[in-house]
């Protein structure tokens, strides 16, 4: 080789030499500038990223508040539940894990499992998926037996209502049921999340702000598979409120046991408060088949009973009034000077308008009828003659006074007005002036007339009291759980613009009702205790049946037989209680609602000399 092939050769290998060089320190520098990059300026970004790869936050449910009666009797509390979820980002077989899980949990349906599996966004891949609720003792350790082959699972704990007088408080107390989506997109829910139930009636849905608590965090750190390792409190839950309602649960239960085998409802109140001490409707329902997640079975078969369980006929069931209603007519009449005590009727069986003929319920007739017996013996040709003098706007004047035609203010949702008509209402709805003749039909408590029981019994407690008109009262006061801090609710009262006297004069008439022989609730009276019964009958005629009617009440099919109302207060003297009872399709309230009425305020009175 020549001297200058050789000289080529080293200065193309020097020049090699040097590119390699260059390569490597470009290289290099790359490097460096890349680990600079990932070590300093996005250091703390990628050593979030490798923690939160094992490390997860869980909800802490916060447990709801307790629910108890006067007496601290609880009515509505929690107990632990076990849930079995799923991590979707931890699952990469979910059509495999879902096989498994049905062979130890059969009544799950896998292609569910995996419908909601795909359902969940990726960035709610973390989130927990619940796949079934409160298990029992032996699913809970079969899948623990069994958990190291199901990677993904998660079995968490939860409180779960439970009602220990769920027949007897379902419509007062109320149910809960699972947030729906429409709920979730609205700001009032941001706290929630699927899975959580809230409030759907009664007490639970009317406080659900302040039952429910707030949730608190966890932060738990997992391994490969997804199991935690370690977990420590980021912020703790805070239980919700508890409240202590007005209600005495052993009178509710005894209202109870004497119309569950009946429809109808009853209200018991404190004529000196207001307070709710009972309020029931039948039939009725578990509330605690609603506390997890109610089945599609036991849902159709409330759902579509002809008696319709979950109306709370307390508040929602509107009837005419009947003969009770005649309290209110007695109170307008005197007031506007219609009539006098003295004042007096001939009542032959029938009241004449024209040619129309307005019986009374006794076809013979009372003969002299003054006010106070008039409500003694219940005499409609009495109240015609009132009905004759009184515009259908006055009387509507007083009913508001009594609070009918409007809703109480109760504290539970869905409350119904009940109706009183005016001579302007009929004018709007029909185009057609009002007649007198359904003034006469009003006077009675018919026609247009519709109240609710708890109206009712509200009704009659300025006129057991002497002149107060109460707002109910249900929540006597809010208990914080966490310092125990108590915040009443206090009573809300008005006078009536009622005449002492004359409320005095229909509080004796009511007496004679109860405790005269020929009153309608003579076979009621209470002897021998110093309770002293006072009240007042009611029958309301409903739809006629078509074709002849029979004579003979049980021979009339159910849904044609007039309701029964009794409205009482005892003890006369000084009053404790006043209680309205309306068995529906009962027929003649004095045998119907009063034995019921009587019962409970027996009950009660007895209950309260005890305490």
């Amino acid at each position: 080789m020549s001297v200058a092939d050789q000289k080529a050769k080293q200065e193309q290998g020097s020049r090699n030499a040097r590119l390699l060089f260059l390569v490597i320190v470009l290289a290099g520098a790359i490097l460096l500038v890349r680990l600079w990059y990932l070590q300093i300026l996005r250091g703390e970004y990628f050593n979030r990223l490798a923690k939160n790869n094992h490390i997860r936050v869980r909800r802490i449910r916060a447990l709801r508040g307790v629910i108890y009666d006067r007496h601290r009797k609880i009515l509505a509390d929690n107990h632990l539940g076990f849930n079995l979820s799923i991590i979707p980002e931890n699952i990469s077989d979910i059509e495999g894990l879902a096989r498994e899980l049905v062979r130890y949990l059969p009544d799950l349906d896998p292609a569910a499992i995996v419908n909601k599996f795909k359902q969940v966004p990726s960035y709610l891949q973390y989130r927990p998926l619940k796949v079934k609720n409160n298990l029992t003792r032996d699913e809970l350790a079969l899948l623990e037996a069994h958990k190291p082959d199901l990677p993904g699972i998660l079995i968490e704990t939860e409180a779960v209502r439970h009602y220990p007088f769920d027949l007897e408080c379902s419509h007062l107390i109320g149910y809960l049921g699972y947030i729906n989506e429409r709920e979730l997109q609205q700001p009032a829910y941001e706290a929630y999340y699927p899975d959580d139930l809230v409030g759907r009636s009664g007490i639970e849905a009317r406080f659900e702000d302040l039952l429910r608590g707030t949730d608190g965090k966890r932060q738990v750190e997992v391994n490969a598979l997804g199991r935690e390792l370690h977990s420590h409190v980021i912020r703790e839950a805070l239980p919700g409120d508890n409240l202590v309602l007005t209600i005495d649960i052993d009178l509710q239960s005894c209202l109870y046991d004497l119309l569950k085998d009946k429809v109808g409802s009853a209200v018991a109140v404190d004529p000196h408060t207001g307070d709710i001490l009972a309020m029931v409707s039948t039939p009725s329902f578990s509330n605690n088949m609603f506390a997890t997640r109610i089945s599609r079975a036991d849902w159709q078969a409330i759902n579509s009973d002809p008696l319709k369980p979950l109306q709370n006929r307390a508040i929602q069931g509107q009837y005419p009034p009947g003969s009770t209603f005649k309290v209110i007519m007695a109170a307008a009449a005197l007031e506007d000077q219609v009539v006098t005590p003295a004042t007096r009727f001939f009542c032959s069986g029938v009241y004449r308008l024209g040619n129309a003929r307005f019986r009374c319920w006794n076809k013979y007739g009372h003969g002299e009828v003054n006010l106070s017996r008039s409500l003694k013996e219940s005499c409609d040709v009495y109240y015609y003659n009132l009905g004759s003098q009184m515009s259908i706007d006055r009387i509507a004047h007083y009913c508001s006074l009594f609070g009918l035609g409007k809703k109480s203010g109760i504290s539970l949702a869905q409350e119904k007005p009940g109706f009183i008509p005016t001579s302007s209402w009929k004018l709007k709805r029909f185009h057609d002036q009002w007649y007198r003749g359904e003034t006469l039909s009003v006077a009675i408590g018919q026609g247009f007339v519709l109240a609710t029981p708890l109206q009712m019994a509200l009704a009659y407690v300025p006129i057991a009291n002497g002149g107060s008109y109460f707002r109910p009262r249900l929540v006597k006061y809010v208990e914080d759980r966490v310092n125990r801090q108590q915040r009443a609710i206090e009573p809300a009262g008005r006078r009536l613009p009622i005449k002492s006297n004359h409320l005095e004069l229909i509080r004796q008439g009511l007496w004679r009702v109860v405790n005269e022989p020929h009153g309608t609730a003579y076979r009621m009276r209470v002897t021998g205790t110093g309770w002293e019964m006072a009240g007042k009958t009611g029958t309301a005629q409903v739809v006629n049946q078509p074709g002849p009617r029979p004579k003979k009440g049980e021979e009339i099919p159910w849904k044609y037989r007039d309701h029964g109302w009794f409205v009482a207060f005892a003890p006369f003297r000084d009053p404790k209680i006043v209680i309205s009872v309306l068995v529906e399709h009962g027929g003649h309230g004095g045998s119907a609602a009063a034995p019921i009425a009587r019962e409970a305020i027996i009950y009660y009175l007895q209950n309260l000399e005890e305490q």
